[in-house]
């Protein structure tokens, strides 16, 4: 019902109250208790937000896994700076789930305008929209950190001058890229405060224009990132785990470049007069590709957790029949350390111009750590070979 009253002045004031078959029992307005401040009732009939809160919460329970493993290898090593990249976006994307929530929750992102209207009032869609601003400044920079995280682990991890210089050019072609877009994202309408106080005094940009330019962008740069390596991968020795770990990251990235070209789809079918509705599709798509994006850098790094995990010492290096090789730490073990006799293995044929120097350690029972020294004189018609004494 409504009541009006005129001022002073002649201006007219309506004043709407809201009225419900809900009685009053006990001196408590149950009235007032049917008008919830948020939609959380809805959710029971809110598909596409319950969609988009259990797809965010299982691929970052995915993540939190994927980054624990990452940490865990590099117990056997040294952080380097694609580490620190990824947890900086892992903490941002946490962010950025917690704005998605509040989008569902607080302002029924996937319920029609109109339900939301009659439950939270026109206000609502200014908190809509300034929760849409926050979610798309987090969305470019966790992208950029994914894709410079993935760039600098080419750049420690493979020593062809070539791909490292294209790294490099790729890293600042991103750096700008990221640049670009937040800024550009961050200031479309000036003030930026017109973005979600339509009334406000300013201009915006094209809406249109800024999302193709950046969602083409990031999906160019993402299939360069992508096939950098995928040219020497080939060609150098690395251990089978992290040629298949390579291989994924090219299969999941393709997926990423497509899940981009479709969220660039889904921009042009936004209805300005059913925002919260309209904007749930691309929500998903947008909540889908940094997670995969984390996925995807982290999976190079794993061989040293898994390897451990399968109680499988890992090796420094790649190259087979090496002095280094466990197997070959055994031998000695069984055969020079227990005093049996001396059957050498098959080794390959080096050539030496120098006394060729050896160092091999391996584990006793009891988790002790057992180091020989090996120095090997080789000449024509004659041979000798040293041990220092064990330690």
């Amino acid at each position: 019902m409504s009541e009006c009253s005129y001022f002073a002045d002649g201006v007219l004031e309506i004043k709407i109250k809201s009225e419900t078959s809900l009685p009053r029992f006990f001196g408590v307005n149950f009235s007032l208790m049917a008008s919830p401040s948020t939609l959380a009732h809805s959710l029971g009939h809110n598909t596409l937000g319950k969609t988009d809160i259990a797809v965010q919460s299982v691929l970052l329970g995915i993540v939190f896994v994927f980054v624990g493993l990452r940490l865990w290898s590099r117990r056997f090593q040294s952080l380097q700076l694609n580490d620190l990249l990824i947890i900086v976006a892992t903490f941002l994307m946490v962010g950025r789930y917690v704005v998605e929530i509040m989008m569902v929750v607080l302002c029924g992102m996937g319920l029609h305008s109109t339900e939301v209207a009659q439950v939270r009032g026109s206000e609502v869609f200014v908190q809509f929209n300034e929760l849409t601003y926050a979610g798309d400044l987090l969305w470019v920079t966790v992208i950029a950190l994914v894709q410079l995280s993935i760039l600098n682990y080419y750049v420690h991890n493979f020593s062809q001058r070539a791909l490292t210089v294209l790294a490099y050019i790729i890293t600042v072609l991103c750096s700008a890229l990221w640049v670009a877009s937040f800024f550009a994202t961050a200031f479309f309408c000036t003030p930026p405060k017109r973005i979600w106080l339509a009334d406000t005094p300013g201009h915006c940009g094209d809406r249109e224009m800024l999302h193709t330019s950046v969602n083409a962008s990031e999906a160019a740069l993402s299939f360069l990132v992508v096939i950098l390596p995928v040219s020497w991968m080939w060609r150098i020795p690395l251990s089978k785990t992290k040629k298949i770990a390579l291989i994924c990251i090219q299969l999941l990235g393709l997926g990423i470049i497509t899940i981009i070209a479709i969220r660039l789809k889904s921009e042009f079918d936004l209805d300005p007069e059913d925002t919260t509705y309209s904007s749930a599709r691309k929500s998903i798509l947008s909540c889908i590709v940094p997670p995969l994006g984390i996925i995807v850098a982290c999976l190079p790094t794993l061989e040293p957790a898994i390897q451990s995990m399968f109680r499988k010492p890992a090796l420094p290096s790649t190259a087979h029949n090496s002095i280094y090789d466990p197997s070959f730490a055994r031998y000695w073990k069984a055969t020079v350390l227990s005093g049996k006799g001396l059957e050498e293995p098959e080794m390959p044929l080096v050539g030496l111009t120098q006394p060729f120097m050896a160092k091999m350690s391996y584990l006793a029972p009891g988790n002790i750590q057992v180091t020989s020294h090996w120095e090997i004189h080789s000449s024509r018609g004659s041979a000798r070979l040293d041990r220092s004494p064990v330690r």
